[in-house]
């Protein structure tokens, strides 16, 4: 049996297939380009931050608890100081996120209740760039590059900031608003991690309470923009469009 079409429905046909194609081109014009943007702002979500998208490491075996907890609805007390008596790692990590030819911002909103000389630590890496910074009770390291002294981070909230460069790869460091150091970046390790916390198991302990941290790996100067249309996607316009066409000159 020869099964046959009205030419009305192959019209019919036609114009719902470019319209198809046309809202998807547009669906996909206005769609930002996916960038690695975590924000952890413990007064609008005063959850730990596992419940937040972060994974938890300590290498004790112990759960997430004994070292983090919410404070007042509105920041987070991460405690590596579990006893007096040994050295130990308790912090949050996301693998996979980072890419070193795109500019970087990490900010963290912290005050410091006790610590080693080490302290709580924020950071990313690749094989190819190290982005670390490290805030004690009494002063601030980038990691690998600088320090400096002679401060009270214990005395209320202070707010920290670090700038990576993609393009130069450079980076400036920031104390309350305030540039105290800038410079090439050093090299790298095996993995992909962006990181929070105690993260040394030979730097000492840390006690400390955090109202927000943020991380950004997207561009400076553009923000968030459009996502390029790829080869796929002008086919696909220019087919709702030759189709288009074709109805409109019948």
């Amino acid at each position: 049996m020869k099964l046959s079409i009205l030419p009305s429905t192959v019209k019919q046909l036609r114009s719902c297939l470019s319209w198809v194609c046309l809202l998807a081109v547009w669906g996909l014009c206005q769609a930002p380009a996916q960038a690695a943007v975590l924000t952890l702002d413990f007064a609008q979500n005063p959850t730990l931050p596992t419940a937040q998208g972060m994974s938890f490491y300590t290498e004790t075996g112990r759960p997430e608890s004994d070292f983090a907890s919410i404070l007042g609805n509105n920041r987070l007390k991460l405690d590596s100081f579990t006893t007096l008596t040994s050295d130990r790692m308790a912090y949050y990590y996301k693998d996979n996120i980072f890419d070193h030819t795109t500019d970087l911002e990490m900010e963290l909103r912290i005050k410091i209740i006790n610590s080693s000389p080490f302290g709580f630590s924020v950071g990313v890496s690749n094989i190819n760039v190290s982005s670390n910074f490290v805030v004690n009770k009494n002063g601030w390291i980038v990691y690998g590059v600088i320090s400096g002294g002679g401060y009270d981070f214990s005395q209320g909230f202070n707010t920290f900031k670090y700038k990576g460069y993609g393009a130069t790869n450079t980076y400036e460091f920031f104390v309350n608003g305030t540039l105290v150091a800038s410079g090439a970046r050093p090299s790298g390790y095996s993995g992909n991690q962006y990181f929070f916390g105690d993260g040394t198991p030979t730097g000492g302990n840390v006690s400390a309470e955090v109202q927000y941290i943020r991380y950004s790996n997207q561009s400076f100067s553009s923000g968030t923009v459009p996502e390029p249309l790829s080869i796929a996607t002008w086919s696909l316009f220019a087919g709702g469009t030759i189709l288009l066409h074709r109805r409109k000159s019948r």
